[in-house]
C-alpha cells in the first residue's frame, strides 16, 4: 500500500485528489491537511511515500515547507500556477499537476510513481531526476539540466551529500538531487549495499577488505558500526570476503 499525504488550503483541492487517490488500489490516504505547517510536523514523526503539496498556501507555502523538510517524501505538486514549474525541479518531484486535475492526467501520475515502487519498472524519467531501465541496467540521472545515463555497471558508489548525491562511476562523477537513502531503495539491492549512514557501494566493485574498512577504486570506505553485520552478510553471500 503506497501512503499517502495529501497538503492544500482549499477544502475542494483535497477532496479532488483524494477522490482521485480513492479509485486507485494499492493507494491509501493518511491524512490531509489544510496547512503546510501541521503537515510539517506530522511528517516528522511519520513516513508516508507520496506528498500531494499545493504551493501558494498562507504562512507557509509549499515550496518553503520543503525547504524545512529534512527527508521529504517523493512529491506531487498540485497548483493553479504553472510558473512554479522549473523552481519545483530543485525538489524531490515527480510529477506537477496543474489544477484543475483530471482522472486521466491523475492516472499518467499514478504510473510514474508505480515505477518507483515496484521492482524493475519501466524506464522513465520523472521530475524525480532519477529513472530506472527495465531489467536494472541502466539508470537516469538529472544532472543540472541535462537527462544522464548511466550503466550501473559502471557505479563504483555513492556519495551522501545531505540534501543531493554525488555518484562515482568509472567514467566520472555526477551529483542529483536525491537523498542516499531513497537512491540506494531504487537500485537493485543485489548488487548495491548502504555501508554508512553516507556511503552505498557496487558489491562488485570491492577490490579489497581491510578491516572495517572496504576498497573501492582508488578510495577506501568506512563500514558504518551500524551497518557493519549486514554488509559482511551481503559480502559473505556473493563469495567475496571469507571470515577467519
Amino acid at each position: 500500500m503506497i501512503k499517502c499525504v495529501i497538503v492544500d488550503d482549499e477544502p475542494l483541492g483535497i477532496k479532488v485528489i483524494e477522490n482521485h487517490i480513492n479509485k486507485v488500489e494499492g493507494f491509501s490516504v493518511v491524512d490531509t491537511f489544510e496547512n503546510a505547517v501541521e503537515a510539517s510536523d506530522f511528517l516528522r514523526d511519520n513516513k508516508v511515500d507520496i506528498l500531494f503539496l499545493d504551493i501558494n498556501m498562507p504562512q507557509l507555502s509549499g515550496m518553503e515547507m520543503l525547504k524545512i523538510l529534512e527527508s521529504p517524501p517523493f512529491v506531487v505538486i498540485t497548483t493553479a500556477h504553472q510558473e512554479y514549474a522549473i523552481d519545483s525541479f530543485e525538489f524531490n518531484v515527480i510529477d506537477y499537476l496543474v489544477k484543475p486535475v483530471s482522472f486521466a492526467r491523475f492516472m499518467k501520475t499514478v504510473n510514474k510513481i508505480h515505477k518507483l515502487f515496484v521492482p524493475n519498472p519501466p524506464s522513465e524519467v520523472g521530475k524525480s531526476g532519477i529513472g530506472l531501465e527495465k531489467n536494472s541496467e541502466i539508470i537516469f540521472l538529472k544532472v543540472d539540466k541535462k537527462i544522464i545515463k548511466i550503466f550501473l555497471s559502471d557505479i563504483l558508489h555513492i556519495e551522501s551529500l545531505k540534501d543531493y548525491v554525488r555518484v562515482f562511476t568509472a567514467q566520472g562523477s555526477y551529483i542529483t538531487h536525491m537523498n542516499l537513502n531513497k537512491i540506494t531503495e531504487i537500485l537493485p539491492s543485489d548488487n548495491f549495499a548502504r555501508i554508512h549512514r553516507s556511503y552505498t557501494i557496487a558489491l562488485d566493485k570491492i577490490k579489497a577488505i581491510d578491516g572495517n574498512a572496504i576498497e573501492i577504486g582508488n578510495k577506501s570506505i568506512p563500514i558504518g558500526r551500524n551497518y557493519l553485520k549486514e554488509t559482511k552478510q551481503k559480502i559473505l553471500k556473493r563469495g567475496i570476503y571469507k571470515p577467519d
